[in-house]
């Protein structure tokens, strides 16, 4: 890449700070890196939320199923999420961890984390702290539930916070019970897109003004907003929503409709009367249109059952890609159900948009993973460099960005305040608690 190219990147000359493990924080990171922010990610060989230090073969987490010499390195759903970033070690239990740290803070424009409240406190890194370091450093701190209420000490994952924030109570099929559902986390990746705009309007406000701040954002209640009607039914209505499966309750037909072949199948939405005639003729079945049992929503809403049906035996007969191009040719919504893997990596239209890119891993290899989610015109091709390995640009941020000799870089990884290979026990909470517990 050529240095122009990276001065013209949208973030081009930010640097951020990422304390931050599995899938929100990181998410927020690689989003950040994708335009042009120096994203520096900073772990530890203490603890590391990079999955197991011995983990089982064969599992799928791993290229072929096999974890390697270095299984740290190598994990899919790390390296999905943590492209173009650099990364670095440091305990942040010593002094010598945090001094580093708040040096680099010193030399940088925002600092993001999703642990919970008052884990960065906990080691002196805290928004106060920061401040004093520089007096216009944004922070945005992305707990589970935010910095305040009563839920504020929990500990947080996407499934949970799916839960707690009513989300689980929609999905599902009505005849099922909840241990049924599939654990959707879509609150992390959520999180994670907010926490971006979140920091980039931040960003501009201390641009305009000259100060920094702090960001309180709750992942939970970004989620909220994705359900307002059911909040909006309850308040007006005192109705409860529950699930519904593929139904809505203001469009029919709205499901999933079985295709030729096994296990193969076809969504359908359709949101208005004009739709309704439009898709009657693309079943070849004009009559429909006017079928006292379909002829309005209302009609079409009371019968569903019957209409699922009829739709079904039409689309039992097609093709998944064939059913969905013959639709959009009458303006229909529609599409096919791909499979996570090879549908998703041959589908001709985010081929042709070149979504998923080879990237080069030193350890994991050459693979495909989901690149940039956006494309700017003022902006160079996107970014895609591979996730870093554990403590690789500790010699790059540390030596030559902070100036630290090579001999204070050695007697660090002597003391494991830095290093490039995670301790014993690092995998099972922390070494130091590990040993609390031997």
């Amino acid at each position: 890449m050529a240095m122009n190219d990276a001065e013209h990147r949208p973030l081009a000359g930010i640097r951020a700070l990422e304390l931050a493990e599995v899938w929100a924080g990181p998410f927020c990171g690689a989003l950040l890196g994708d335009m042009g922010a120096d994203v520096i990610k900073i772990e530890s060989v203490q603890r590391i939320g990079r999955g197991p230090i011995r983990p089982r073969d064969g599992n799928p987490n791993y290229p072929d199923g096999e974890p390697g010499e270095r299984p740290w390195n190598r994990g899919a759903n790390f390296n999905g999420v943590n492209r173009n970033k650099l990364g670095i070690t440091l305990d942040l239990t010593s002094t010598e961890g945090v001094d580093a740290f708040l040096d680099l803070v010193n030399l940088s424009d925002l600092v993001f984390s999703n642990y919970k409240f008052g884990v960065l406190d906990s080691f002196g890194i805290g928004y106060d702290t920061l401040r004093r370091v520089r007096p216009d450093i944004i922070m945005l701190e992305m707990p589970g539930y935010g910095n305040t209420g009563p839920y504020r000490e929990y500990r947080s994952m996407g499934m949970t916070l799916d839960a707690i924030m009513g989300h689980s109570s929609l999905r599902g099929y009505p005849d099922l019970d909840r241990s049924f559902l599939t654990p959707v986390h879509h609150p992390d990746a959520v999180g994670g897109v907010t926490g971006v705009f979140a920091a980039c309007a931040a960003l501009h406000h201390r641009a305009r003004t000259g100060h920094g701040q702090l960001i309180d954002l709750a992942q939970s209640e970004t989620f909220i907003s994705h359900i307002g009607e059911a909040f909006l039914e309850y308040g007006m209505t005192g109705r409860v929503r529950g699930p519904r499966g593929n139904r809505h309750p203001a469009m029919a037909p709205h499901g999933c409709y079985p295709c030729l072949g096994d296990d193969k199948w076809v969504t359908i939405a359709v949101r208005d009367e004009d739709e309704w005639e439009a898709f009657c003729r693309a079943l070849g079945m004009p009559e429909l249109a006017a079928d006292r049992r379909f002829a309005t929503l209302e009609a079409r809403l009371e019968n569903q059952d019957e209409l699922d049906a009829l739709i079904g035996r039409w689309t039992a007969s097609q093709d998944r890609y064939e059913a969905t191009r013959h639709l959009q040719g009458y303006g229909i919504p529609a599409g096919p159900v791909l499979e996570a893997g090879g549908d998703i990596y041959d589908d001709p239209h985010l081929q042709e948009r070149e979504y998923f890119q080879f990237v080069d891993h030193p350890d994991a290899g050459p693979h495909l993973l989901s690149g940039p989610i956006w494309k700017m015109s003022g902006a160079p091709e996107p970014l895609n460099n591979p996730t870093p390995s554990l403590g690789q640009d500790n010699e790059r941020v540390l030596g030559r960005l902070l100036g630290l000799p090579d001999e204070v870089l050695q007697g660090l990884e002597e003391e494991n305040i830095i290093g490039t290979v995670p301790l014993e026990g690092a995998d099972l909470g922390g070494v130091r608690r590990l040993a609390n517990r031997t």
